[in-house]
């Protein structure tokens, strides 16, 4: 019987290996009983030797014991066969911390690539934001001066008239004064005419006499120059014992060559013993000429009409600025109806110059300045448009000039000629921002240009190095400079 053999020895060495364990394990067991196991060296001796002897009793305590038994090999197979799982997991613990490398690897590979994408993605909109949040435009506008030019009527009437007798269509009257003064003016004026009547040289001379008798000498005397140019003496003269006398001259013959240099002149009818003692000299050279008739021509008396009317202008003027006050303006003109004119040459009259004499009246309306300068700056408000504003005014450029008077009544009508520079407002809005939106510069140069309100301009964009205006028109700042 060698197998059954063999199994009971297996058996028992299992048996005291287990035992061995459960002591060592569990404490709270209570210690079995041994169990002594007779081995039988020949199975065969056995069954054939002996008979099959009755089954024992049943024993309690043996029971509980293979109970225990029972409990500790269900232990042990289960401590087997997770001993075998140990060395299972401990041959497969390197490819298993591989494979979990690997995956760590690939895992931290993926959270890059999302962190690298999520990082790009938030740069693409940060970039995005800022293309259309962060680029800004400031445009600096300075306008051109325009000239404003206009004129204005209103009524002066005297100061002490009713207010209620004052013209009611006219709301724009002025209490003042009205009053006339008298002017005078006197010129002398050249005929401008002209008839060429032959040529002459002419000429002055001083005449020396050094002779002890005064010597007379009649018109057309012969003088003789150095250089044997014969001249005449224009009138008589007598020259006293040692004096000097001055002569005009003439040439024998009118021609150019006679304008000569200053010269001594002999005078050849005298007796030879005298020449060197009565004689002449010259000091100037002389003239060549025409001889010309001078008379007053249709062009000398209009242009002399004119000079004295301009005369009594600027006398007029003279008179007024004596008149003229700090705080009234004046208003005049002069009474064509009343302008006396003298002239005492008439028309192809020989004479080469004459005189124009001129009386006149000046009617002068005065009044008060603040309260025309008030009507002038209101008719120019009223043709300022919206967007403009007024740039520059000066009183003292308006011109009062007086279109008609009435003296009995003092009453007159005047006009004020005023001028002003008007330009673009500071909250003036001209510029359409959405049609600058997304323009290059040298668009919006062009757009700009086309307003004639617009002198200069500057553009700022920012940043600096992105010449082109934002895409939403909120960020384009316009400003009127003054």
């Amino acid at each position: 019987m060698p197998k059954i053999k063999k199994d009971a020895d297996k058996k028992t060495a299992i048996k005291k290996t287990r035992v061995k364990k459960i002591i060592k394990k569990e404490k709270s067991l209570p210690k079995a009983k041994p169990i002594t196991i007779d081995v039988i060296a020949d199975d065969d001796d056995f069954f054939t030797n002996t008979g099959f002897a009755e089954l024992p009793a049943d024993n309690i305590s043996e029971r509980e014991g293979l109970d225990v038994q029972k409990r500790f090999f269900s232990d042990l197979v289960a401590e087997m066969k997770d001993k075998k799982d140990d060395k299972n997991l401990r041959g497969e613990l390197p490819k298993i911390n591989e494979e979990k490398k690997v995956q760590a690897r690939k895992s931290l590979n993926l959270y890059r690539r999302i962190a690298f994408q999520f990082i790009a993605l938030t740069a693409l909109l940060l970039l995005v934001v800022a293309y259309f949040f962060l680029p800004s435009l400031e445009i600096t506008l300075h306008p051109s001066a325009e000239t404003i030019a206009d004129s204005m009527s209103f009524k002066i009437s005297a100061a002490g008239e009713d207010s209620e007798e004052m013209d009611a269509s006219n709301s724009r009257s002025l209490k003042g004064d009205v009053q006339i003064l008298a002017i005078s003016a006197e010129k002398v004026y050249e005929a401008t005419g002209e008839e060429i009547l032959g040529e002459e040289v002419i000429g002055e001379i001083i005449l020396h006499n050094n002779y002890n008798k005064s010597q007379p000498l009649v018109a057309k005397t012969r003088l003789l120059s150095e250089d044997n140019k014969l001249f005449r003496l224009k009138e008589a003269v007598n020259i006293p014992a040692g004096g000097t006398v001055k002569a005009a001259v003439y040439a024998d013959q009118a021609l150019e060559e006679m304008a000569i240099a200053p010269s001594r002149f002999t005078i050849p009818g005298l007796w030879l013993g005298l020449q060197d003692k009565i004689y002449a000299t010259s000091e100037t050279a002389f003239e060549y000429q025409h001889q010309v008739k001078r008379y007053v021509k249709q062009r000398d008396l209009d242009q002399a009409l004119n000079d004295i009317q301009q005369t009594l202008d600027a006398k007029a003027t003279e008179v007024l600025k004596g008149i003229e006050s700090g705080d009234q303006a004046l208003a005049y003109s002069l009474d064509e109806n009343n302008a006396m004119v003298d002239i005492n040459a008439k028309l192809g009259e020989e004479k080469s110059e004459f005189t124009i004499s001129a009386r006149n009246n000046i009617v002068l309306a005065l009044f008060p300045k603040d309260q025309a300068e008030a009507l002038v700056r209101a008719k120019l408000a009223f043709l300022l448009p919206d967007d403009k504003a007024l740039s520059s005014f000066d009183s003292k450029d308006i011109v009062y000039h007086l279109d008609s008077s009435e003296i009995e009544s003092k009453t007159a009508n005047v006009t004020a000629n005023f001028n002003g520079s008007m330009s673009l407002r500071t909250d003036a809005d001209i510029i359409e921002r959405r049609q600058l939106v997304n323009l290059n510069e040298t668009q919006i140069s062009e757009y700009l240009r086309a307003f004639p309100e617009i002198e200069s301009y500057e553009l700022k964009f920012f940043p600096s190095f992105i010449k082109r205006a934002p895409s939403l028109a909120d960020r384009i700042k316009i400003t009127v400079w003054q």
